[in-house]
């Protein structure tokens, strides 16, 4: 499954939006769902999540806007590239 990632970037103070960017085409959705810790998000593509520190490193390589949490404040989106509705997800193996 293909998705891209919409970020988007607020003035701190003043809440407005300042620009956003959309990731390259990601093919491994699911590797960055479990790595984000939103791997049994039920609204995944119809939501929009404010960015956790924890997820800078994990989302910054798939941007050229450097993130920085004390100048602007960030929220991403997912969207779909592909059939819809998407195909189920697989249920993770057990090592």
């Amino acid at each position: 499954m293909v998705m891209n990632v919409r970020l988007r970037w607020y003035e701190k103070h003043s809440n407005d939006l300042k620009a956003d960017e959309y990731s390259a085409d990601i093919e491994d959705s699911d590797s960055v769902f479990e790595a984000l810790g939103l791997g049994e998000e039920t609204a995944i593509y119809a939501d929009v999540f404010n960015v956790r520190p924890s997820w800078i490193k994990i989302i910054q390589p798939y941007f050229q806007h450097m993130i920085k949490p004390n100048d602007f404040d960030y929220q991403i989106s997912f969207r779909y590239q592909g059939a819809w509705p998407p195909p189920p997800r697989q249920p993770q193996k057990d090592s």
